[in-house]
């Protein structure tokens, strides 16, 4: 930035932070880059992936535009929206991050 001669500048966060390193609560495991993090039971899945600095885009973070889409390979969740996603996606188990609420913990890739 400082190269561009930008001195200053602001950006915003639309969530509710995690505590951050968790060691309970439900168990995440994203199979690649492989990694284990931990969340708050209540939490969604882009919350928790964005509490543990782990890269994910999200735009609208209402289940709208698609931006978010994740494959969970296993385990329980709930989903409030799934607008952007085909039939075949749902059923190959994908997800809208931000519409996900994981019941257990979540294998995703």
């Amino acid at each position: 930035m400082k190269t561009l001669g930008v001195t200053r500048f602001f950006k915003e966060k639309f969530f509710t932070p995690v505590a951050e390193a968790a060691t309970s609560g439900l168990k995440f495991t994203k199979l690649q880059p492989a990694r284990e993090f931990y969340a708050p039971v209540g939490t969604t899945l882009l919350e928790a992936l964005e509490s543990n600095n782990v890269p994910v885009v999200a735009a609208c973070r209402a289940g709208v535009c698609g931006c978010c889409k994740t494959k969970v390979i296993s385990g329980e969740y709930t989903v409030s929206s799934t607008m952007t996603l085909t039939d075949a996606e749902i059923a190959e188990g994908y997800v809208l991050a931000c519409s996900c609420h994981p019941q257990g913990d979540l294998v995703f890739a």
